[in-house]
């Protein structure tokens, strides 16, 4: 990630099952041109969290999964969350998927549940947009854990904060072997909402045409990191 924003992995004694290897990759540069400051730099920050809309949020069917999520310590500064601030944004099934939440406008954390491991990446939000529309990308974790000899079974998922909701992203230029956008959206009490994302793709050649998009085409952005 840019220097601009300091984010707490849970590689630094915050993890639950076996450690898994991190892509070395930086960040992309996102095809824009455009450095404008993002929207939350231009007003005050939110105080208070979000809260997810729709199926993002928890029900009685994620108690496993919030259990199994958050069986872990969390990284340094950051605290587990009450249930009805979590946003759910994939159920891979009833123990393993991905969440976040925002406790107030600038500090985010994702998480990532996969077959006992749990790993989080949390922070603040950089001062200046990656891109219009966007708050926050991290791009290509790794989604499970890999001995080095399964790497053709290894998909890497990146995780977007893009400003406002409802309206639904998707692929606009679809790579081979990259699957769905899992996406929840979450409000905050003066009415600002956000949309969590993650997508994920095989490991290998990078697709630099690869691109997702909001419905409205007002936000886009590479699907894939770009090198730069």
């Amino acid at each position: 990630m840019s220097a601009a924003v300091t984010l707490l992995a849970t590689s630094a004694g915050c993890t639950s099952g076996t450690e898994q290897p991190r892509d070395s990759s930086k960040p992309a540069v996102v095809k824009s041109s455009a450095t404008t400051p993002s929207a939350a730099a231009q007003r005050p920050y939110d105080k208070m969290p979000a809260r997810p809309l729709g199926r993002a949020a928890v029900s009685g069917r994620d108690h496993a999964f919030l259990r199994e999520a958050f069986a872990i310590r969390m990284p340094g500064g950051h605290k587990v969350p009450p249930a009805d601030e979590v946003a759910v944004i994939r159920r891979l099934d009833a123990k393993n998927g991905e969440l976040a939440w925002m406790s107030d406008g600038r500090t985010f954390c994702y998480g990532k549940i996969r077959e006992g491991y749990s790993s989080y990446t949390c922070g603040q939000l950089p001062e200046k947009a990656p891109a219009p529309g966007l708050l926050l990308t991290v791009w290509g974790e790794h989604d499970r854990v890999t001995n080095g000899e399964n790497n053709d079974e290894v998909r890497l998922v990146s995780f977007v904060i893009a400003e406002g909701g409802p309206a639904r992203f998707d692929h606009v230029k679809r790579s081979k072997w990259t699957g769905p956008v899992h996406q929840a959206v979450a409000r905050f009490p003066s009415g600002r909402m956000v949309t969590f994302l993650t997508f994920d793709r095989a490991y290998g050649p990078i697709d630099p045409e690869a691109e997702i998009c909001r419905s409205d085409r007002k936000i886009c952005f590479p699907s894939e990191d770009l090198p730069r």
